[in-house]
């Protein structure tokens, strides 16, 4: 769909995020954060454009973010410089244009009712089911079962991302793309129809923050699935 993940869908709007502005212009995120809260614009234009949110690293430590509009991002970046920014901005806009064209199309949308939600969650099972049987039949599995797969091991999403050459952010929205799974709050949860197949497992730290970990029949699935796509392991 979209390899870089630049852009994405959140409240049935088209935005980016701060984490990813800062990741591709190559800036810190605190930075990012103090730059949008530097912005001179109208009250208006920063609630309609600059949406305050947050996110849980690793660690799970929550921190501020931002979601961000086209119309948001390029007041933010207008002023960045250098041709790497150019070429960025140039990215950008093709993936908010791209992303626009895309649900136009009528090719993605976000279901509005019930019937739309069972008649999305009834084809990509069909998908599914198409793709295992078509997995079953291609042998590289093998070799990745036997250089990868640790029995018992659960994993983060930043280690099976390190798989793909992909950051932790850019891999989880891959898989919200794809249907797998969705984030609730601060955490990442799969989807009903995959929470039941032993994909995924649960840790609590000291401090009782509770975070999904992937078991290795998870990182199987998801290999499976992502190779179907053109995505293999770096």
């Amino acid at each position: 769909m979209f390899n870089n993940q630049l852009v994405f869908v959140e409240d049935n709007k088209i935005v980016t995020d701060s984490l990813m502005v800062a990741e591709v212009f190559e800036k810190q995120h605190k930075h990012v954060i103090r730059d949008i809260e530097a912005l001179d614009c109208s009250k208006n234009f920063t609630e309609s454009n600059f949406g305050p949110s947050d996110y849980t690293n690793e660690r799970g430590k929550t921190y501020k973010k931002y979601l961000l509009t086209k119309d948001g991002l390029m007041f933010l970046v207008m002023g960045y410089r250098g041709a790497k920014a150019a070429e960025m901005k140039e990215r950008y806009i093709q993936e908010f244009n791209r992303m626009e064209e895309h649900i136009k199309s009528g090719a993605f949308r976000v279901p509005s009712t019930l019937h739309e939600a069972l008649r999305l969650a009834a084809d990509i099972e069909k998908d599914r089911i198409l793709l295992e049987a078509k997995v079953r039949e291609q042998g590289p599995k093998v070799e990745f079962c036997d250089r990868v797969l640790r029995p018992g091991e659960l994993l983060t999403a930043t280690t099976i991302a390190k798989d793909y050459g992909l950051s932790t952010i850019r891999f989880n929205r891959l898989l919200h793309a794809l249907g797998i799974q969705f984030k609730q709050g601060s955490q990442w949860h799969l989807y009903y129809k995959y929470a039941n197949e032993g994909y995924v497992d649960y840790i609590t730290s000291k401090d009782g923050y509770t975070q999904m970990r992937w078991t290795q029949k998870g990182r199987m699935f998801l290999y499976q699935l992502l190779q179907d796509r053109g995505i293999i392991p770096a």
